[in-house]
């Protein structure tokens, strides 16, 4: 048949799936880039600016720290980065200066893949994120086609915005993202050919290279396998326990069903097995959940929620302690994304609907408050949006002070501004993190990082009066290296000293 190979996304679509996105820790990392390095896999998504926030906010570490050891430990597989285009961890549009800086960074210190899904199909827009994305070092960039079901978003609709990113001389391939997991392989069998023929009209452009399905009706498993079937060679999946359920399907078991259709997959599922035996146990020591496989469920489709957003939404609930309010959201934000003009239900999409609908069900009016994110969506920050609007919500949104200021695409900021509002001596990367993040959950991460360098070096200084043994040791933080030697001492020395 044919040669697939696979991307694991356990430590980025499975953390955010399964996780809430704050389960992976940088100590977790560790442990486990070197058995996911001995897999052979074609790619590690390792992370997104949604990884990197939380990385700061909820565990205080440093996300380019994070990076590096996922580099330093997995050194012969390519490690990626998905990006929307638009934003990099704020939740409104991104300033180019940043989005160059956050590339820059992320290439300098080690991603090499770039995913860029714009959700809301601006092709012209993922065609620049890609040009500066090469220009900045990525070695290569794949652009997104979103998959979602509505009035608007047909087959043909689909093709017409493949073929759009045939002509990017900066984009290497193409692939079919699923973040609702609601691809059925009868859509797969008509979607893929379509995409296929309208990416073939260009000699030499992109191919569709890649299916990205998550698992959260039960059919990815076999929409996949179709997928192969039609030729496409990269398939995405994860490891339990971060596989299944709202997340991607059991690379074991993917493995195992393609092996049997007849393709070649040259994996280590032996080293699968390794890796998943130490998230397992990373899981239970945390109480963190596992993934089990999930039964078809029709209603899903009339939400469409993906998973990521659905164990967000729970967390964020139950930190306000109305934890009974998540199924009165979700049905809420059946309305909201209708009345918001069908917008795709992805990131940062999905999450300006669930969080409208969830001001509506708390309020107990719908659009009593209008969120500053769905104001900026109606008033066209993102592009022009697929379908008719409600007409009484553009007008109650446009009202509001956010609706009458002018839209602000980020033109007046500059590397060199940044650096004067927060500090000409700050590091690029804690540059990028305080023009993006809260002063004080960046502060913290500092702190965190002082404290865990100052505790290092009173050991060896501690161990250092030992005179008994020999020692050497190093340690380095950043731009700054500390090492320490001392020569052992003979009997006679001892005796004296």
């Amino acid at each position: 048949m044919a040669k697939i190979s696979l991307v694991d996304v356990s430590l980025r679509d499975g953390n955010q799936s399964l996780w809430g996105a704050t389960g992976i820790t940088t100590r977790m990392v560790r442990g486990v880039a070197p058995l996911l390095d001995a897999v052979g896999y074609r790619t590690i998504e390792l992370v997104s600016s949604t990884l990197m926030a939380t990385a700061v906010r909820y565990h205080s570490e440093d996300p380019w720290e994070r990076i590096r050891t996922a580099r330093q430990l997995a050194p012969n597989t390519q490690l990626g980065f998905l990006t929307t285009g638009k934003r990099f961890i704020t939740f409104g549009r991104t300033p180019d200066a940043v989005f160059e800086l956050a590339f820059t960074l992320l290439a300098r210190n080690g991603v090499r893949k770039l995913w860029v899904i714009d959700p809301m199909h601006d092709m012209e827009g993922a065609k620049r994120t890609a040009a500066m994305a090469k220009r900045v070092g990525f070695e290569e960039v794949i652009g997104g086609v979103c998959y979602t079901m509505s009035p608007v978003h047909t087959p043909e609709y689909f093709a017409e915005k493949a073929g759009e990113l045939g002509d990017s001389p900066d984009i290497d391939g193409v692939y079919l993202k699923d973040p609702s997991g609601i691809l059925t392989p009868d859509t797969v069998r008509t979607l893929v050919p379509a995409l296929q023929a309208s990416l073939g009209r260009i000699a030499d452009g992109p191919q569709l290279r890649e299916v990205h399905s998550h698992s959260t009706t039960g059919l990815s498993p076999i929409t996949l396998l179709e997928a192969a079937d039609l030729g496409v060679p990269t398939l995405h999946c994860a490891l339990p326990p971060l596989a299944d359920g709202p997340s991607h399907p059991k690379a074991q078991q993917l493995v195992a069903n393609l092996r049997a259709r007849g393709h070649e997959v040259d994996v280590d599922v032996t080293a699968m097995d390794c890796a998943s035996e130490y998230l397992a146990r990373q899981a239970r020591i945390k109480r963190l959940p596992q993934g089990q496989p999930a039964q078809y469920d029709e209603a899903y489709y009339r939400h469409t929620i993906p998973g990521g957003v659905q164990s967000t939404t729970r967390r964020q609930l139950a930190e306000i302690r109305r934890p009974e309010l998540f199924d009165a959201v979700i049905e809420e934000s059946l309305q909201v994304r209708e009345d918001l003009g069908w917008p795709i239900v992805m990131t940062p999409f999905a999450q300006y609907i669930v969080a409208q609908a969830a001001l509506n069900v708390i309020s107990g009016e719908r659009y009593r408050t209008i969120s500053n994110e769905v104001v900026d969506l109606l008033r066209g920050d993102f592009g022009a949006l697929p379908g008719k609007v409600n007409e009484d919500l553009l007008d109650r949104a446009l009202a509001t002070p956010r609706g009458r200021e002018k839209p602000d695409d980020g033109g007046e900021v500059t590397l060199k501004g940044l650096r004067q509002q927060f500090g000409i001596h700050l590091s690029d990367e804690e540059l990028l993190l305080r023009a993006v993040m809260p002063a004080e959950q960046v502060d913290r991460m500092v702190a965190a990082k002082k404290d865990s360098t100052n505790a290092t070096l009173a050991g060896l200084i501690a161990a250092a009066g030992s005179p008994s043994s020999g020692l050497s040791v190093s340690v380095s933080s950043g731009d700054t290296a500390f090492s320490l030697n001392r020569a052992a001492k003979n009997a006679a020395e001892e005796a004296t000293a």
